[in-house]
């Protein structure tokens, strides 16, 4: 995310459940969310799982007291136990930061989800609201932006976007292809947060900074300035996650830089330099193909590649 330098993520491999487990559409991982839910770390936070993109609830009916293949007795009652299907072919992931399980898979096309972080194009203002472009989406330009959905925004103190600046923002509501889908620059701070209307530093965003839309050191917001690539849907995901290789490696290089990762398949850095900002673009592109062991080794080689370079400049 914005603002988040890669070396302050922290390891957490043994929160990394099931890396490495294949599933397929119609699959069945109920077991595998009980599992990480009943873990030491995942008790702590006193919070559901969530369960994200490529997963879904599915009500089975069954009965009591019956066995397969005997007659039912009508004293049975029926009961509806919900299990965990996946809706998408890919890896079972699990991200600690934000305590959510999904599917990693790389598709050809990004299809909103709620909760999704995404870079997108403002295309127009119609009154009170941006009329906003998703690249890489199925979608066209079906996507509203709120002018005050901006942290600490009001209609008297908001941000003036014109056509084609960037936005890092999040999707908030995503019924189906035939309504708008709303995105926002604010933070989610979660259901209980907001019934109660309290004003807690704490969310329920994945450590997302909270700061005002002046400042320019939130998570989300107008991106100004930096280089924006578009990546694959699935490196895009991986990015995302506390644990990626290639953003550690970067973050403790002693390379001072800003990302934002959408999972639209795009991503704008920012860094002091524009030499770093080319290795840093390089480095992520190149990290797709390589082993966690190869990336260490190539961040290492780009870094001292580009430093001598500098120097001899200079």
């Amino acid at each position: 995310g914005r603002n988040q330098p890669a070396a302050a993520m922290k390891t957490e491999e043994k929160d990394s459940p099931s890396q490495f487990t294949v599933v397929l559409p119609g699959d069945d991982v109920t077991s595998h969310v009980t599992e990480i839910q009943s873990r030491p770390s995942s008790l702590r936070k006193k919070k559901p799982i969530k369960l994200g993109r490529g997963l879904k609830v599915v009500e089975t009916p069954t009965r009591e007291g019956g066995e397969g293949g005997k007659e039912k007795s009508n004293n049975e009652k029926n009961i509806v136990l919900p299990n965990i299907k996946c809706t998408l072919a890919g890896r079972l992931q699990y991200n600690p930061s934000s305590h959510t399980i999904y599917i990693l898979t790389n598709t050809k096309r990004y299809v909103p989800q709620i909760h999704d972080r995404i870079i997108c194009i403002i295309e127009d203002r119609m009154g009170d609201y941006y009329r906003v472009t998703i690249p890489g989406c199925t979608i066209g330009s079906n996507v509203i932006l709120n002018s005050t959905s901006f942290e600490g925004a009001t209609k008297r103190n908001r941000p003036y976007l014109g056509n084609g600046d960037l936005v890092y923002a999040r999707v908030v509501t995503c019924f189906d292809f035939s309504s708008e889908i709303e995105i926002s620059c604010t933070v989610n701070r979660g259901r209980d947060d907001v019934q109660k209307g309290t004003s807690s530093s704490l969310n329920d965003d994945g450590g997302a900074s909270r700061k005002d839309w002046m400042t320019d050191e939130g998570t989300y917001g107008q991106l100004k300035r930096g280089t924006c690539i578009q990546v694959s849907t699935g490196l895009a995901q991986e990015l995302l996650h506390p644990n990626n290789v290639v953003l550690q490696s970067l973050g403790t290089s002693g390379i001072r830089f800003e990302i934002c990762i959408g999972v639209n398949g795009y991503v704008w850095v920012q860094s002091e330099r524009p030499e770093y900002t080319i290795l840093i673009l390089n480095a992520i592109q190149n990290s797709e193909v390589m082993t966690e062991t190869q990336v260490r080794a190539m961040v290492k080689a780009l870094v001292k590649t580009v430093r001598q370079s500098i120097l001899e400049e200079e």
